[in-house]
């Protein structure tokens, strides 16, 4: 049997050879009551289950994407950024991963996907990344929102890492 693969074979469910493949993910917010965090004006890992762990592909080429909500209580206008850590305790993976994913001009709440991609990662190594958020604004209102257990319950918290082909283009 081919496995359903051209030129046969079959792979693993999440494996790291694999291109394509979900190698880590987790999701917060399903079996917990609404959760809110305020926002700093340094970076910070809101909670330190907000992460994702993962085995490098062959490829060395990870993408790593984030699903947040942002509620903003502010008349002021405000960036959030967004960045990834290596510790619990925020720990910049460079400046390059630090990145500007909300601009808010008035009160609101807005969903995000927000998408890194990794290059140069050593194959086979297990590696987490935490997800940090910061405020240009703190004190304001500012607030990351995620789960429910009822009607009217926040969008979870998402954080995913996919394999990379090696033909991935990184300009």
């Amino acid at each position: 049997s081919s496995g359903g693969f051209i030129g046969g074979g079959t792979f693993a469910t999440g494996s790291y050879d694999f291109p394509g493949a979900i190698m880590g993910y987790n999701v917060q917010g399903v079996n917990v009551a609404n959760a809110e965090y305020t926002l700093t004006t340094s970076y910070a890992v809101p909670d330190s289950e907000m992460n994702v762990v993962f085995v490098v592909p062959k490829s060395g080429k990870v993408e790593i994407m984030v699903q947040v909500q942002v509620k903003d209580n502010s008349f002021s206008a405000n960036t959030i950024n967004c960045a990834l850590s290596d510790a619990a305790s925020y720990n910049s993976l460079g400046a390059q991963h630090e990145v500007s994913a909300f601009v808010m001009d008035e009160t609101g709440t807005d969903i995000k996907t927000i998408r890194w991609s990794i290059e140069g990662l050593t194959p086979g190594d297990t590696l987490q990344y935490w997800f940090a958020i910061q405020a240009n604004v703190g004190s304001s209102g500012q607030t990351l929102q995620w789960g429910g257990s009822g009607t009217g319950r926040f969008p979870d918290f998402i954080m995913k890492a996919t394999a990379l082909p090696s033909n991935a283009v990184f300009l």
